[in-house]
Formats: structure tokens, sequence, C-alpha cells
């Protein structure tokens, strides 16, 4: 939770302590109308490139980069709990057992126990799904495992349109920079001739340079590595279909509950591990 902005601050810290060490001052890096044409463009960009699904999901990821994400080791506790109790019930009772499970997770008893996993709308809907699938009895020419990969791979890209957006304008970031520095050079020209200012004269010409400075300095320092902690983000929620699929795969195969749940529990990241019970 707190290391977010605790990287924020080193940023900070880092960079105006060494620029007042030097000797500045930051009134010379305030310039609002820089601002206002480097993030004006990026966002504009930004928001001219993509659909309005990848706005609302990058405002979620920007909530889940500050709150932290939802992948913890509690998760996956509810993961094979559920994943068992839904496994046992169609063992004792049959897979048609599961079916008002599956058909309507939220009013389900057994969903009810597994908060986490009703607020995570992808992972339950890929286990419902899958559960599903397998209601329907599906021929064995057809390859269960390849179609649980499909769906993941087709899950993790729609998460990437995110990474992939943001990422490209932290590349365009410095050039909308060079934009805002281009136009405070022409201010620039414009004060030249006849009684000259010096004192104005630098002032726009430092203006000028914080533009590019302060494209630069959002592309590298505050764009890309959201996009960075948003890659991470994704492959951490990855990684839990990766084990409901393997968890899946085994029992639609007819191994046991306890078996398949353990093919799964060993798909479980070292960092999110969880013990085997005794």
């Amino acid at each position: 939770m707190i290391s977010k902005p605790f990287a924020i601050l080193v940023v900070l810290g880092s960079s105006i302590g060494g620029f007042l060490m030097a000797g500045g001052s930051l009134i010379s890096l305030w310039h609002p109308a820089e601002l206002v044409v480097i993030i004006g463009l990026g966002l504009g960009v930004f928001l001219g490139s993509t659909p309005v699904y990848i706005w609302l999901k990058t405002m979620t990821y920007l909530g889940r980069y500050f709150g932290g994400g939802r992948v913890n080791k509690k998760i996956y506790v509810e993961v094979l709990g559920l994943l068992d109790e839904l496994s046992r019930l169609a063992r004792s009772q049959g897979l048609l057992a599961l079916e008002n499970h599956v058909v309507a997770p939220e009013s389900s008893s057994i969903f009810a126990k597994y908060p986490l996993i009703l607020k995570h709308k992808e992972l339950k809907k890929f286990i419902v799904d899958n559960f599903g699938y397998l209601l329907l009895n599906p021929p064995q020419a057809l390859s269960f495992e390849n179609y649980l990969h499909d769906q993941i791979e087709d899950i993790t890209q729609s998460m990437m349109e995110v990474p992939k957006a943001t990422g490209k304008i932290a590349n365009l970031m410095p050039g909308f920079g060079i934009i805002a520095a281009v136009m405070g050079v022409i201010l620039t020209m414009n004060l030249l001739g006849g009684d000259m200012d010096v004192a104005k004269i630098g002032n726009s010409i430092g203006a000028a340079l914080v533009g590019t400075l302060t494209g630069i300095f959002v592309a590298f320092s505050i764009i890309a590595p959201f996009t960075h902690a948003v890659e991470v983000m994704i492959r951490q929620d990855k990684a839990i279909f990766v084990v409901v699929a393997s968890f899946l795969t085994a029992f639609a195969h007819g191994v046991s509950p306890s078996m398949a749940l353990e093919v799964g529990r060993q798909r479980i990241p070292a960092e999110f591990e969880v013990p085997r019970e005794g």
C-alpha cells in the first residue's frame, strides 16, 4: 500500500533535491503553460486512440496501482477452497449438482464463502463458464486443455490493452515536450530585436527547456513505471487462471478432487505459495 507513495517521494526527492543542491530555484521549473501543452497533448492522444472501455480499465488499474493489486495469498486460498468444494460436490452428486451454482454464482451458497472471487469478474466468469462447459459433456475429441489455454490468452490480451496504450503514450511524451519547447523558442524569437530584454529572453528560453524536461520526466518517471506495474499485475492475474486451468484439466480427465487440487496448487507462484494441508 505504501510502496507506491514511497517510490514517488524517492523520484521527486532525488530530482528536485538534486536540482536544489546544484543551486537551482524551484520557481524556474514552474511554467504552467508548458504543462498544459504537454499533459493536454498526451491526454488528448490517449483518449483519441483508445475506446472508452480502455479509459475505464486504465482508471481501474490506476486505483490498483495505489491501492495494491488484487492478487495475493488470500485469493489463492479462496480459489483452492472453491475448486475443492465444487469438485467434491460434482463427484458426490454428479456434475448436474453444480448447475445452480454456475448459472447464478452471486446467489450460490458455495460462492458466497469466497468474496474475493466474486469481486474478480474475469476469474469468476472463467470458473463458472468452464464448469458449465463440463456440464455439457463435450466429446473427448475436443481438447479441453487447449480450450482453456485459448481463453486465458484472450483474457490476458484484453487486459494488456491498457499497458499497450500507456506505453505508447510514454514513448510519445518526449515528442510532446519538444513541441512545447519549439513553441517556447518561437515566443523567444518574438523578443529579439529593438531594445531586447535579456531577462525576458532568458526566462523564455528556460521555459522552452523546461518543456523538453517535462516531457521526458513524465514519460520515464511517471507513465513508464505505471505501465510496467500494470504489466506485473496482469502477469499475476494470469497465474491465477493457469492454476484454475491446471485443476480443471486434471479434474476433467478423472483425477480425484484432492489430486486435482494438488496439481493446481503446484502452479501457484512462489511468492503466493499456499502450504499443502496436512
